[in-house]
Parts: C-alpha cells; structure tokens; sequence
C-alpha cells in the first residue's frame, strides 16, 4: 500500500496523468511518478468512445512536469519542470515561489 503522498506529478505526456507519490523534493516526486507509471508500460488505459475513434495510446514522449506539493493548498511551492527534470520557470521567475530543484 501506497503511503500517504507528499506531491502530485502532473506528467505531461500526450495525455496529463496526475500521480500521487510520497518522495523529499520535486526532483525526486518526478523519477518516483515516472517510475510508478511507466515501471510496468504505461500504466493508464485510453479508452477511444468518440464516433470513427479506432484506438488511443501513448504516443511515448514526455514534454514536462507539474509538481505540487501536498499541504500547500495556495500552490506557493508548486514548479514547473522540463522533460529533463530542469526547472522551467517561464514568466514566474525563482524568487516568485515555485519548489527547488536537487541537484543533479
């Protein structure tokens, strides 16, 4: 059993997978939200149900990362991340809040 999660990962792949993982910083949420998804194939069904629609699948490519913390309701500490795992701040620079990168 999973135990109680400190960030949700949002994965951005083709499709945006929320996970729950208990990890000590963002860099480390990211490699234990990969891990738990993709460990065993990737670990979400598409299921097509629109007319003509044959199939859905993950088209295996990673464009970025949302981490939020857990108990932090205001999402002062949430950041935003490459596929690299190197932060991407974008217009919110670093001393506008947003959760710190380990160091590689």
């Amino acid at each position: 059993m999973m135990s109680e999660p400190t960030h949700f990962v949002h994965v951005y792949a083709t499709v945006r997978v929320k996970m729950a993982v208990s990890a000590k910083d963002h860099h480390e949420a990211m490699l234990a939200a990969d891990s738990a998804l993709f460990a065993k194939g990737f670990g979400v069904r598409l299921i097509p149900s629109a007319e003509g629609a044959l199939e859905a699948g993950y088209a295996e490519e990673v464009t970025g990362y949302l981490v939020d913390e857990a108990g932090d309701p205001e999402f002062l500490r949430s950041a935003n991340y490459g596929p690299d795992y190197e932060p991407d701040w974008g217009l919110r620079g670093r001393d506008h809040g947003g959760g710190q990168a380990s160091p590689a």
